[in-house]
């Protein structure tokens, strides 16, 4: 016997098969036929046809062809749906972005529209402020102006208080020397010869601020011409005319009138 390898040859496996099989189809088509030969005459009876080998039908191989198309469509479908997918990926990304672009629109809406709310409500407080400032300034101000108005009341009457009372001291300061002058008038008057008693005029006396006499004129006669011009002599006879130290007082004596009466 001669020695085979030890490896087989698939193809001659594969047609020792087909031959079995074929074989053992045409004993199973020969039985049944036999079956059907011995059934009664009524039936219809089948003959067996035996088939020679050579007509036997070759096992169908597979369209290369029809295998590659059909791969080639399942790669597209599959093409298709992880493009599909990927779309839908694509898509919901967008739409996330898109919702988040529109949350941070809204956002920044949101934070513009606060930061408006919070420019105004501020420059609101500081218009209160300044508004409250200007009315305590305001205020001050009144204040101020109403103690300055009373502190000028208080000054104008402490001034006219003085006045008065300056103007009262002088006044008794004035008939004083006034006094002091007709008394230096009558020492220095001499009656003239012939004249009655009981006659009065009233002289008015211009004075330099050392007492003398610039002009000695009666403004209302006594009805005696005489005796008129001796209370004009006696004026000028009576000079320096005393006078008070205060030269503030002078202007009440720059010019002067009194009333002469000898018996007064």
């Amino acid at each position: 016997m001669p020695v085979t390898s030890g490896r087989r040859n698939p193809g001659r496996v594969r047609a020792v098969v087909y031959a079995v099989l074929v074989h053992a189809v045409v004993i199973g088509l020969l039985v049944i036929g036999f079956r059907w030969s011995i059934k009664p005459s009524g039936e219809k009876i089948v003959q067996a046809v035996a088939v020679p080998e050579s007509a036997r039908r070759k096992p169908e191989v597979p369209d290369k062809r029809a295998l590659e198309q059909e791969a080639a469509r399942k790669k597209a479908e599959a093409e298709k749906a992880q493009q599909a997918e990927l779309k839908k990926k694509q898509d919901a990304v967008a739409l996330k972005q898109k919702q988040e672009q529109a949350d941070l629109l809204r956002q920044k809406a949101e934070r513009q529209k606060q930061e408006a709310a919070r420019k105004q409500k501020e420059q609101a407080e500081q218009q209160k402020r300044a508004a409250a400032v200007q009315r305590q300034n305001e205020e001050k101000r009144q204040q101020k102006q109403a103690v300055q108005s009373l502190q000028d009341q208080l000054a104008a009457e402490e001034k006219a208080r003085q006045a008065a009372a300056q103007a009262a001291r002088a006044a008794t300061v004035v008939d004083k020397y006034k006094a002091l002058i007709r008394q230096r008038v009558s020492r220095s008057w001499s009656r003239p010869l012939g004249v009655a008693k009981g006659l009065q005029c009233v002289v008015s006396v211009s004075l330099t601020p050392s007492g003398e006499v610039l002009a000695a004129t009666v403004v209302r006669s006594s009805g005696n011409s005489s005796f008129d011009r001796s209370v004009e002599n006696a004026v000028y006879k009576a000079a320096p005319l005393p006078l008070p130290d205060d030269p503030t007082l002078f202007d009440n004596f720059r010019e002067i009138e009194f009333l002469f009466n000898p018996e007064g």
